[in-house]
């Protein structure tokens, strides 16, 4: 089949499940782009006499690179978060970790988002452990953690755009 073809005519399935991961940090258009790669590599590996659908094949294809994509923006927030344990302190105090560095955080920063990134990284608590200290649920924790790590990771990126670094 023609590339410009399977992309045409297989763009509305890439675009549903992409839609089905839009909530996980990435935006709609990235997830779109990373399933249409996907959807490429499966017209390129895929095998008729096998005699399994093209739709079912790529559809594999197209959630591997989404869920790729995903692991690789979840591992790229967590070292935003660990450049901004190294920025320096304005006047505002914070806890100290055990090497001495201390994570800081915008004015405006939700409380639970700081608590529970405050317990993860520098008191080295699991999930499970903060949201029995915050008598919250662990997906709750985790849908904390998740938020302010994308919220740190867009003040890292806002700031080195300002060349606060």
């Amino acid at each position: 089949m023609n590339k410009d073809k399977i992309l045409k005519d297989y763009y509305p399935l890439v675009k549903s499940i992409a839609n089905k991961y839009r909530n996980y940090g990435i935006p709609q258009e990235d997830l779109e782009q990373e399933g249409l790669i996907g959807l490429l590599e499966a017209s390129d590996n895929f095998d008729k006499s096998r005699g399994t659908k093209f739709s079912t094949y790529a559809s594999y294809w197209i959630k591997k690179k989404i869920i790729s994509a995903l692991n690789r923006e979840n591992k790229l927030s967590i070292s935003s978060s660990e450049i901004l344990e190294e920025t320096v302190a304005d006047d505002k105090p914070a806890a100290a970790d055990k090497s001495g560095k201390e994570l800081i955080f915008p004015q405006d920063f939700p409380d639970q988002e700081k608590t529970v990134l405050t317990l993860l990284f520098q008191k080295q608590l699991t999930l499970k452990e903060i949201a029995g200290q915050l008598d919250l649920t662990r997906e709750k924790v985790r849908q904390l953690k998740e938020k302010g790590l994308r919220r740190l990771k867009a003040c890292v990126v806002k700031a080195s755009n300002n060349k606060i670094f």
